[in-house]
């Protein structure tokens, strides 16, 4: 009977150990499903919605005529017009402080550009043409007829900065024509009109009267003449106050625009300077580099433009 008890376990010892038999492998455990919990987290903060500034182009005519149907004068004002949009295009609504920003910005650029068309100046020349046009059908004298004012402006944008350039078109009797040279720029992180004065100090105002000086004589010589002979004998006094003439900017560098008589006589015309970016970059201030898009004052972005 014991002998039996041996087979029995040594065969059984056999089968565990794999001998003449297929390996009998250990089952693996089945984890557990884990655990899940859902907790409701705070929303993400608002993203700032971008600002887009776009620039177009309104014109307005009226035309003057007398009670017998004589066309005394043509007014015509070419001029910018500002709006501002969300980058989704969506229209502003104001409710953020940065919309209202926007808003007044655009409000402001506007409101200067469309009182041209509104003028009480071009009422008052109207009058002058007017009473022109009864003086010579009373006295039978035939003279000009059809007097023209014309507003044209060109735009340059930069992501902060609108600049415009403008040429002002008058003719109401007279010898000649006369045009005005303008330029208007405008801030739209700030929401106002600068002069060039806020680009830099006084090494930035010296360096161009140099440069202007300058150019001034080799225009001269290009007459045969000395300077003091082409402009006003005053021109180097006029030069130094460079910053109140027509200054505005473009793709290449500073413009600064004399009408006709500012700094010569009518025959020579306006006087015209054109500064590249290369020249200005060294007296520009931080603030002058953001404003003019050579560099990104330290703060943010403006808003875009297009």
């Amino acid at each position: 009977m014991a002998k039996y008890r041996i087979l029995a376990l040594a065969a059984s010892l056999c089968l565990l150990s794999g001998c003449g038999a297929a390996k009998v492998e250990a089952q693996q455990p089945v984890p557990p499903a884990p655990e899940v919990s859902t907790e409701e987290l705070p929303p993400l903060p608002p993203q700032k919605a971008e600002t887009i500034y776009t620039v177009t182009r309104s014109t307005s005519r009226t035309n003057y005529v007398s009670e017998d149907g004589i066309p005394i004068l043509a007014a015509t004002f070419h001029y910018p017009v500002l709006s501002a949009v969300r980058g989704d295009g969506m229209p502003l609504t104001g409710e953020t402080e940065e919309e209202a920003a926007a808003l007044a910005a655009a409000e402001r650029f506007n409101e200067h550009f469309s009182s041209w068309a509104n003028s009480d100046g071009v009422s008052e020349d109207a009058e002058i043409a007017m009473q022109d046009y009864a003086f010579r059908k009373a006295e039978g004298i035939d003279g000009p007829g059809g007097y023209d004012i014309e507003l044209d402006c060109t735009v340059y944008r930069t992501a902060r900065t609108v600049s415009v350039r403008g040429l002002y078109y008058v003719y109401i009797g007279g010898a000649h024509p006369n045009t005005v040279h303008l330029a208007w720029n405008f801030d739209l992180e700030s929401g106002d009109f600068f002069g060039p004065e806020h680009l830099g100090g006084e090494e930035l105002r010296t360096a161009v009267t140099e440069e202007l000086k300058r150019q001034s004589t080799l225009r001269a010589q290009e007459y045969g003449a000395e300077p003091a002979e082409l402009y006003w004998t005053d021109y180097e006094s006029i030069l130094a106050d460079w910053q109140s003439a027509a200054v505005s900017f473009g793709e290449t560098g500073m413009t600064v625009a004399y009408s006709p008589y500012e700094l010569a006589a009518y025959a020579f015309g306006a006087q015209i300077y054109d500064i590249p970016y290369e020249f200005l970059e060294p007296y520009l201030s931080l603030q002058g580099m953001a404003l003019l898009g050579l560099a990104e004052e330290p703060g943010g972005e403006a808003p875009a433009v297009r």
